[in-house]
């Protein structure tokens, strides 16, 4: 199998020749990645974010991608972001933005506070061609033998962007909900457009961005998860399939609570699973022929502070809890973002080039569990202490 076939095989649930790899690469560790492999060709690049850099960034980013032998790319479209000054920065669509030089920027500025605004804003007429400049060039690049994927920040997400914070938005769920309605329509309609236009140019799948849940709890209820938020995705995951694509569905936190409704939804994976909430042999138990396993080698802790042979350890386990019977792609449990060290990046996509292959990896998962409870971690601890309390 080619590195295409081997992601598109797991998304269907099946079993490839080796356990598909795929990740999202911060700049930074790009970098350091390709420092110490010697990729460099083109002498030190500092920053993958300058647009005079784009197309050699690209290029490191898509030889480390080679040189580790990674499944599947994760490109981005172009907000055109722009700098008013060294910390505020506001991108094309109106939304103001704290800059920083790691992570994501922080959104701190609406472009829409009122129906009079919402009636005349309209994001689609501000998409353009040049936005997926990014994913043309990986495509073009790598070519048609990998799995490229489109992150999208999905409805949740985008609208709060669009709101100026995720908590303006969930107040608006009781303060002001048409207006919330108004803004998941349009960022809904906003991304279908952005769907047709990255199928045209040859991604295989999409992943919808936009935390749902946090360590403990959801983070709106499940009520109002299933009226405001559910049926804009659903829309975004019947247009991917429309358009004969795959959507996997971000978040992170402890997910229970919703992940029949992602189900139902129609996602075709779940990414990730995040181990300080959530356990891989249940999750993968559970969701076996239902959804397919992204993760999960922690990056909160392991990858950041940890050893190679650590991650090396802790790779084989999540192999080894995730793989059996297909429908898994292993990757970090969030990001590699830039705390993570770049030998530690290398070790674990090594540790799966050497012991991922089907050969080695039992058929069948565990048989499915009942889902989880859904009690907050320090709730099932409490709990815990009580019963060996009342046992002395």
């Amino acid at each position: 199998m080619n590195s295409r076939e081997r992601i598109m095989t797991a998304l269907e649930l099946g079993t490839p020749d080796r356990v598909p790899t795929w990740d999202w690469f911060d700049e930074a560790v790009t970098i350091g990645v390709a420092e110490i492999l010697n990729l460099n060709g083109h002498g030190k690049v500092t920053t993958l974010r300058k647009g005079d850099e784009t197309e050699q960034a690209i290029d490191l980013y898509c030889r480390v991608v080679e040189a580790l032998d990674v499944d599947g790319t994760s490109s981005v479209y172009n907000t055109s972001l722009k700098a008013v000054n060294k910390d505020f920065g506001r991108d094309k669509y109106g939304r103001g933005y704290i800059l920083s030089d790691n992570g994501m920027p922080a959104i701190i500025e609406a472009a829409v506070s009122s129906m009079q605004e919402l009636n005349s804003y309209d994001m689609v007429s501000r998409i353009e061609e040049s936005d997926f400049d990014g994913l043309r060039r990986v495509i073009e690049r790598l070519g048609n033998d990998r799995a490229h994927c489109l992150n999208l920040n999905g409805p949740f997400q985008e609208a709060w962007n669009v709101m100026g914070g995720m908590e303006k938005t969930m107040l608006g769920f009781i303060e002001a909900p048409e207006l919330v309605h108004g803004v998941l329509d349009e960022v809904t309609r906003f991304n279908k457009v952005l769907m047709d236009e990255a199928v045209q140019i040859g991604v295989d799948f999409f992943m919808i961005d936009g935390d749902l849940c946090g360590n403990d709890y959801p983070l709106m209820s499940v009520e109002y998860f299933r009226s405001f938020i559910l049926p804009y995705k659903k829309q975004i995951v019947d247009h991917a399939h429309s358009l004969g694509r795959k959507i996997v569905k971000h978040s992170d936190g402890m997910v229970w609570s919703i992940m029949d409704d992602l189900i139902k939804i129609g996602f075709d994976g779940f990414h990730p699973v995040q181990p300080q909430c959530m356990d891989m042999n249940t999750t993968k138990a559970y969701l076996h022929d239902r959804l397919c396993v992204f993760g999960n080698v922690d990056c909160l802790d392991l990858l950041v502070f940890g050893k190679p042979e650590q991650v090396i350890e802790a790779t084989q386990q999540c192999i080894s809890e995730g793989s059996p019977g297909g429908g898994h792609i292993l990757c970090s449990s969030n990001s590699l973002h830039p705390g993570c060290k770049p030998e530690n990046v290398i070790a674990m996509f090594n540790t799966v080039k050497q012991f991922g292959s089907y050969a080695d990896i039992a058929l069948t998962p565990l048989a499915a569990p009942p889902p989880p409870d859904c009690k907050p971690v320090r709730e099932r601890h409490r709990s815990g202490r009580r019963r060996q309390r009342n046992l002395q």
